[in-house]
Parts: C-alpha cells; structure tokens; sequence
C-alpha cells in the first residue's frame, strides 16, 4: 500500500511538471484514494511542493510527522498570535501532506479545563485539519517536556523524523532539546525546522 501512495504521488508530481510547447500543466487538486477510504484532495500545485520541508515530508509519509508546539494561553483560553502563526503552518503542511499526521504539543494549565493540545486540535479543525490527521501529547509544560514526550511517541509509533513548528525565537532552543530527548531514549530521529 505504501509503494502505491508514493507511486500515486510521483506519478501526480510528474504530471504537474509535464509541459506543452510553452504552456505549462495547471494543478488541480489530486484525489488520492486508498482502499476503500477516499482522504481527500491534494493540493500539489502549491508553490511548497518541492521545497526541502515537502521534500522530508514527502520521502517517507507514514513515519514522519509534523509537531506543533504549544505557547501560553491567554486565561479566558485566547490563543496568543504566535501560537496562531504556528497553527497556520501546521495546517498548511497537513493540508499538502495529508499522509503525515499532527502532533500537538501543550499541556495543562491551571487556569484552563482542557490542555493547550485540546486548544490546538480546536484551532487546525478550523483551518481545516481532519481530527483523524491529529494526535495530542497533553502533559508537557515546557519545552523541554515538549521535546521530552513527543520523542516517546514518536519512537512508539515508529517514527523516523519530524518537523518542529515554531517561531524563529524558539526554534534553536526546541531542536536542541529533541535532538538531546532523542538522544537519551536511544531513538533514531530526524528533526527539522518549521518556521512561523
């Protein structure tokens, strides 16, 4: 099944590359059934595809995720701007790879009933992310914990690498800290970054 996705795949990406005299193909969206379950289209005519993020993504869809890290909430439950940002990103991956799966990364607060994971489920369903498409690690508190709990999953699930959605103030400090949590529970991981 896996071989026939990155076939459907490949064979869409290259359609999107054939030319006529000086015209080039326009990219309509691709439906890319599998089984019996149609997931959706794909947008390949972005102007993402083939870049290095779409490219990681892209190689091995099944075990490569995209993980979304939390930020403080406001205490009515506001979602602070660039939590925002990293929300649009993280939809805008998923959207492209729908193959990939979400990790959202936030735990609880104590002036909130649910987990900021919760809150971020909330936020990719608006912008269009099937809740199938995401899963939450709810405990962490910090960065650290992000990095902490996110490797333990995806070392579970069989991962072998994933993007780390975050601002560019944060993203130095959150790829060391995966890198060093991979490293202490001995699991083979490749991080990259996902700027908002």
């Amino acid at each position: 099944m896996r071989v026939r996705i990155l076939l459907s795949a490949v064979a869409a990406a290259t359609a999107l590359s054939t030319t006529v005299g000086t015209a080039t193909a326009t990219a309509d969206p691709v439906r890319i059934p599998i089984g019996s379950t149609d997931f959706g289209s794909v947008d390949l005519g972005s102007s993402d595809f083939g870049t290095p993020n779409s490219m990681f993504l892209w190689q091995s869809p099944p075990t490569r995720y995209i993980v979304v890290l939390g930020a403080k909430m406001g205490t009515l439950g506001q979602t602070p701007d660039i939590l925002n940002r990293r929300l649009d990103v993280a939809a805008r991956l998923a959207k492209q790879h729908p193959f990939n799966r979400v990790i959202v990364s936030g735990g609880d607060t104590w002036w909130l009933p649910v987990s900021e994971a919760q809150f971020m489920n909330l936020g990719l369903i608006r912008r269009g992310i099937p809740v199938w498409q995401m899963v939450n690690e709810g405990r962490a508190t910090s960065t650290v914990q992000n990095a902490l709990y996110t490797v333990g999953m995806l070392r579970g699930m069989g991962a072998s690498g994933a993007l780390i959605v975050t601002n560019g103030f944060h993203m130095q400090r959150a790829l060391k800290n995966f890198r060093d949590a991979a490293r202490k529970q001995n699991a083979r991981l490749e991080f990259r970054p996902a700027y908002a």
